[in-house]
């Protein structure tokens, strides 16, 4: 199931040169490889923990959904 995250960017940084590199969430759970267009690195992202951090987030994105909606009530 996609995930509302999936189209947020995120700016990794090279560990070669340090050039910033950016991509989707979405796109970095499906290719977790990036190649630094600066130094030609190839950078690999442990998409495992990217997933689980995704999954955090969601998790404390709707508590934090759920409390908004009891301030009304």
């Amino acid at each position: 199931m996609a995930s509302p995250l999936d189209s947020q960017t995120l700016e990794i940084p090279c560990p070669h040169c340090g050039h910033k590199l950016r991509e989707t969430i979405g796109k970095l759970q499906t290719n977790p490889k990036l190649t630094c267009r600066a130094c030609q690195s190839v950078i690999a992202i442990n998409a495992t923990d990217l997933r689980r951090k995704i999954a955090s987030v969601e998790k404390q994105l709707a508590d934090f959904a759920r409390k908004i909606g009891r301030l009304g009530k």
